[in-house]
């Protein structure tokens, strides 16, 4: 069922308001011993609050990592082990994240716990490889519960059964850190005389400009527009950014229509027209010569050295960074974060809030780990307002401090957190992501706890608190004071394309592999043609290839899929 099952649910929360690797199996729980129902605290699940009566015993549960710098042993986590007895063994993925879930479906060697996308989570569902954890929930997660209300079917797939978790949406705006996806350093703005920038042909201007006063940075190339293509980095670089200028929701490789068809966004006229500014920007020298070729890392650190004058690098990308250049004290080479479009006249609806945050972060039990009870537990008590409070606030006198009874920031932690980009990590705030980019289960930046105070710091106030001084003035400059507020209003939409599991005939899969590799194929020539008729040529081409290996099968069962949920959700919303 899968997101369209769970549309009563869905109902109920809109009217609410919103209310990794090497790990051999088990090897992580050899000589721990296993835990019973009492060893967990008790959670209340009107309040959210948890017991005080911490577990004498301690399990160590394996968890396979797209992140290298977590690690177990900061004073959040450790109090998360003191609370449920639980301790992770973080292993950190190295090369493609995608393969190595596929290796250890093959060789039935995964972690305790594993976080999943929703395509891979299906292929460990048909292998036996998770397990349901819906019983489970019923009889060990009242939080899990409480949070999620009746829309707990949300997370029910086609067999009735509920196989991940991840975070629940109870925000009702748009949190005061949300960005823009495209970014500009601030001595570009600076050096322009601090600009309007609308367009990508404005944002090509200014970088022109600069990168031919300033060849170099800290000498080394400057690179005007930055990029990456290898791995999954094609589908944000290439394709999330042309469905932004476009102000289009984020459907993934997709753009859903107002009638609910569904189109292959690589061959839309979205993605032309930002190949076509790709193109431009590629035979002027000012594209990143080593875009096609590089992946995740390579980009960030280009950007972390100060060379990077512009890209489109959304704040889950762009913030590791930054938070290097802060360290660095390049407050200079910092990015503004602003919407760009193809031109003025695009209306923005990208700006879009769904319900949850599954799709690509969903955190699964694996049929190797034993006690999956204190697992649930451990998830329980993350979904209690106390654990809340713990994973996103911190410890009361150390990372917060109640003033007329509302939790705040303290000075001290925020200046930690200016100083030292690692901070969080070693904290441990940080954890593998639970859905878009939030970490432990959030409920949501701008959601209320029972208590009636935030679940998150992230307010208006807490992030102007950790801006610095140049941040600071070029906000001024502009007349804002975050860069949420440049963003158009929040839209609810019913789901993204991308939440939903894909088709799972092997014909669809077929056709599937043979688009990407299409894809990847063609799209650095497309890029590369010398003049606008090659480009127009090789585009035409690459639409036509897409056609013969089946475009319109692939799409019409997207489509399916899309029209399918639409009209569950909307017979339900009209009962």
């Amino acid at each position: 069922m899968r997101l369209k099952k769970g549309l009563a649910g869905i109902v109920l929360l809109s009217l609410i308001g919103f209310a990794a690797a090497g790990c051999a199996g088990n090897k992580g729980n050899e000589g721990e011993a296993s835990s019973s129902s009492s060893q967990s605290p008790t959670q209340s699940q009107e309040s959210g609050s948890a017991s005080s009566e911490a577990p004498t015993e301690k399990t160590i549960y394996t968890m396979g990592v797209e992140e290298s710098k977590l690690i177990w042993g900061g004073s959040i986590t450790k109090k998360l082990t003191e609370k449920t007895g639980v301790e992770l063994k973080y292993d950190a993925v190295l090369g493609d994240l995608f393969q190595k879930w596929d290796i250890w479906l093959a060789a039935s060697d995964y972690p305790d716990i594993i976080r999943l996308d929703n395509e891979h989570l299906q292929k460990y569902i048909d292998a036996g490889a998770v397990i349901p954890l819906d019983e489970l929930i019923d009889q060990y997660g009242p939080n899990i519960k409480a949070k999620w209300g009746d829309s707990l079917n949300l997370l029910k797939h086609d067999d009735g059964h509920i196989y991940s978790l991840y975070s629940v949406n109870a925000t009702k705006e748009a949190p005061a850190n949300a960005k823009a996806g495209f970014v500009v350093q601030y001595d570009v703005l600076k050096e322009a005389g601090f600009p309007t920038i609308k367009t990508l042909d404005q944002l090509y201007d200014v970088v022109k400009a600069y990168a031919a006063k300033h060849p170099k940075i800290d000498g080394k190339d400057t690179i005007a527009f930055g990029a990456a293509m290898n791995s999954w980095t094609i589908n944000v670089f290439f394709n999330n950014a042309g469905i932004s200028a476009a102000g289009r929701p984020d459907h993934g490789n997709f753009v859903v229509e107002d009638s609910g068809d569904v189109h292959w966004n690589p061959v839309s006229n979205y993605t032309k027209d930002y190949y076509k500014f790709m193109n431009k920007l590629f035979n002027e020298n000012l594209l990143d010569k080593e875009a096609f070729s590089m992946g995740e890392q390579e980009l960030k650190a280009k950007m972390a050295q100060g060379r990077v004058l512009a890209a489109y690098a959304p704040s889950w990308f762009s913030n590791p960074p930054e938070a290097s250049l802060r360290a660095a004290e390049l407050l200079d080479r910092q990015y503004a974060h602003i919407p760009v479009y193809f031109n003025e006249s695009v209306s923005d609806h990208s700006n879009a809030m769904t319900i949850a945050n599954g799709g690509t972060h969903e955190w699964a039990i694996t049929a190797n780990a034993k006690n999956p009870e204190k697992i649930i537990k451990f998830f329980d008590y993350l979904f209690s307002d106390e654990g809340q409070i713990l994973t996103q606030w911190g410890i009361e006198g150390v990372h917060y401090e109640l003033k007329d009874g509302k939790r705040t920031q303290t000075a001290e932690w925020v200046k930690q957190k200016l100083a030292d980009p690692d901070a969080i990590f070693k904290e441990g705030f940080r954890s593998e992501y639970t859905g878009q980019v939030t970490n432990w289960f959030s409920i949501g930046d701008g959601a209320k706890l029972a208590d009636g105070d935030f679940a998150t710091p992230i307010t208006q106030e807490s992030v102007r608190s950790e801006y610095d001084e140049k941040t600071l003035e070029v906000l001024d400059k502009y007349g804002i004071s975050t860069w949420a507020d440049l963003l158009p209003p929040v839209e609810k939409v019913p789901a993204y394309l991308w939440q939903l599991p894909p088709p799972s005939d092997s014909k669809f899969k077929v056709v599937d592999q043979k688009l990407d590799d299409l894809r990847r194929k063609t799209t650095s020539q497309i890029i590369m043609a010398k003049d606008d008729a090659e480009f127009e040529k090789l585009f035409a081409a690459f639409v036509a290839s897409a056609k013969d290996i089946g475009l319109d099968m692939y799409e019409e069962s997207f489509t399916k899929i899309w029209k399918d949920y639409l009209a569950e959700y909307n017979a339900t919303l009209s009962k």
